[in-house]
C-alpha cells in the first residue's frame, strides 16, 4: 500500500547579506527619525520624519525580513503591505486634490495631515505607498512591481534633488531621516529585483558592472551639480527658479535612461559570450580574448606565452594555415585554467596572458601547451616563449617584446622548443633577435600611454 504524503514547500533561499543590512539600516534610520520628531521638531518647527511615515518604513523592513517560506506568512505581509498602500494613497488624495480633507475627514487615519513643516510629507507618502505596493506585486507578476518601482524611484529622486537643490541654494532646511529612509528603501526593494533585465546590469560582477554603477552616479548627481553651478555663475537665474528644476529634471532623466540603455546592452553581449562559451568552449574563450585589455590590466605578477603551432612553416598554404591555427587552438583552450587568457595573436601565433607568481609556473605551462600541440608524442612541432613581467613595468608591452624575442629565437632551433627569456639573457643570445619586428597593437596607434 502506497502512502501519499504532501510535499513540502521549496525552502526559501537565505536573504543576502546585503539586503540585511539594508533593511537593518532603514528600521535604525527610522526608529532615530521619529524620535527626533517627537522631542526636537514639534517645538522648533523643523522638517522632520513623522512617526506615521517612520512606522510605515518600519513595516516595510520588517515585511521584507520576516518573509518566509510559509504561504501563510507571504498572504500575511502582502496584505499588511496592501493595507499601507491604501493608507497612503488616502493621505495622496487628502493632500493633492482641492476637496481632500471634505473626502476622507470621517476617516482619520493619518496623524500627520495638519499643515506645517513636521506634517507628514507628501513625497514621504508617495515613496511609502510606491514601495509597499511595489513588495505586494513582486511575488505575483516582477514585470508589474518593477514598473512601480520605477514610479516609486522618480518620486525619490525628485524630491532628493528638489530639497537638497533648494538647502544649497536658499538654505531651506530638509529632513535627513526621512530622504534616507526614502532612499534606503528604495535601494532595498532594488536589490531584491535585481535579477531584472533592467537592473541586472548595475548588479553585475563582470567589468562592465562598476562601471554602469559609476556612471549611474554621476546620471544622478549630475543635474544637481549642474543647477548649483548655474545658480552660482548666473545669478539672475535666480528669477527662474520654478523653470530650472524641470529642466534639470529631464536633463537627469534623460542621463539615466541613456545609462541604462547602455548598461542593457552591454548585459546582453557578456550573456551571449557566456551562452558561447557555455555550447562552445573554444568560441567563448576566444571571444574573451582582448589583447588591448589584458595587457594594460597591470595585475602582476603576470607573464606572457607567444607559441607558434607550425615552427619553421613557411605559410605557402594561408587555408591549412587557417586550419591549423584552429585545431591548435581548440586543442589548447581546454588545458589553460579559467583565470588565464588565451587567444591568437598576429595571424600564426597564440598568446596566453597567464596570472602566474614566477617563470618557472609559466614554463610549466608552457611546457603542457607545446606537449597538446603535437600530432604524434615523438613529434614536436610548436615553437614557444615565455616572459615575466616586471615589478617596474607599468604594462606588459615590454614582456610581449621580450616573449617575441624567444619565441624568434625558439623557431630559428626547431620545433618543440621552448625558450625563456631569463635563458637569453644568461647565454647572451638576445641579440639574435634585434631585428624581430615590433608589437603592433591592432585598433591602436603606438603602444598604450
Amino acid at each position: 500500500m502506497t502512502v501519499f504524503t504532501p510535499t513540502a514547500s521549496p525552502a526559501q533561499p537565505p536573504l543576502p547579506q546585503a539586503l540585511r543590512l539594508l533593511c537593518l539600516a532603514l528600521l535604525v534610520t527610522a526608529v532615530f527619525g521619529a524620535l527626533h520628531y517627537i522631542m526636537v521638531a514639534p517645538s522648533r518647527h523643523v522638517p522632520a520624519l513623522h512617526p506615521a511615515g517612520a512606522f510605515g518604513f518600519v513595516l516595510f523592513a520588517l515585511s521584507v525580513l520576516l518573509r518566509g517560506s510559509k504561504a501563510w506568512g507571504l498572504r500575511l505581509w502582502t496584505a499588511v503591505g496592501g493595507g499601507v498602500a491604501l493608507l497612503a494613497g488616502l493621505r495622496l488624495i487628502d493632500g493633492l486634490l482641492p476637496g481632500g480633507p471634505y473626502l476622507s475627514g470621517a476617516f482619520p487615519l493619518w496623524p500627520g495631515r495638519s499643515p506645517g513643516p513636521a506634517a507628514l510629507d507628501l513625497s514621504t507618502t508617495y515613496a511609502i505607498m510606491t514601495l509597499h505596493l511595489c513588495l505586494a506585486l513582486q511575488p505575483f507578476h516582477r514585470g508589474a512591481a518593477m514598473a512601480v518601482l520605477v514610479a516609486a524611484w522618480t518620486g525619490i529622486w525628485w524630491s532628493a534633488m528638489t530639497d537638497l537643490f533648494e538647502a544649497a541654494i536658499w538654505g531651506r532646511p530638509v529632513s535627513a531621516f526621512s530622504l534616507s529612509c526614502m532612499g534606503l528603501a528604495g535601494l532595498a526593494m532594488t536589490h531584491i529585483l535585481r535579477a531584472e533585465w533592467l537592473l541586472r546590469p548595475l548588479f553585475s560582477r563582470e567589468r562592465h558592472g562598476s562601471r554602469m554603477r559609476i556612471l549611474l552616479v554621476l546620471a544622478l548627481i549630475g543635474p544637481w551639480l549642474v543647477g548649483i553651478a548655474t545658480l552660482h555663475a548666473v545669478p539672475e537665474t535666480v528669477s527662474a527658479r520654478l523653470l530650472i528644476a524641470p529642466l534639470l529634471g529631464l536633463f537627469g532623466l534623460a542621463q539615466l535612461a541613456l545609462v541604462l540603455t547602455v548598461g542593457a546592452l552591454l548585459e546582453r553581449a557578456a550573456r551571449a559570450d557566456a551562452r558561447a562559451e557555455l555550447f562552445d568552449p573554444v568560441a567563448g574563450r576566444a571571444s574573451k580574448f582582448r589583447p588591448d585589455r589584458d595587457l594594460l590590466d597591470g595585475k602582476g605578477p603576470v607573464g606572457v606565452i607567444l607559441c607558434a603551432p607550425r615552427a619553421g612553416v613557411n605559410g605557402a598554404d594561408p587555408e591549412a594555415d587557417e586550419r591549423a591555427m584552429r585545431s591548435a587552438l581548440q586543442r589548447t583552450v581546454r588545458h589553460v585554467r579559467a583565470e588565464d587568457n588565451i587567444g591568437r595573436w598576429r595571424r600564426h601565433m597564440l598568446m596566453v596572458v597567464a596570472h602566474v607568481p614566477s617563470e618557472a609556473d609559466l614554463a610549466r605551462i608552457g611546457e603542457r601547451l607545446e606537449r597538446k600541440l603535437r600530432p604524434q608524442p615523438d613529434l614536436p612541432v610548436a615553437a614557444i616563449g615565455i616572459s615575466m613581467s616586471a615589478f617596474d613595468e607599468p604594462n606588459l608591452e615590454a614582456a610581449l617584446q621580450r616573449a617575441e624575442s624567444a619565441l624568434y629565437v625558439a623557431e630559428r632551433r626547431g620545433g618543440g622548443t621552448l625558450v625563456r627569456v631569463s635563458d637569453l639573457a644568461e647565454t647572451g643570445q638576445g641579440a639574435e633577435a634585434r631585428n624581430t619586428p615590433p608589437v603592433t597593437w591592432e585598433g591602436r596607434r603606438g603602444p598604450p600611454k
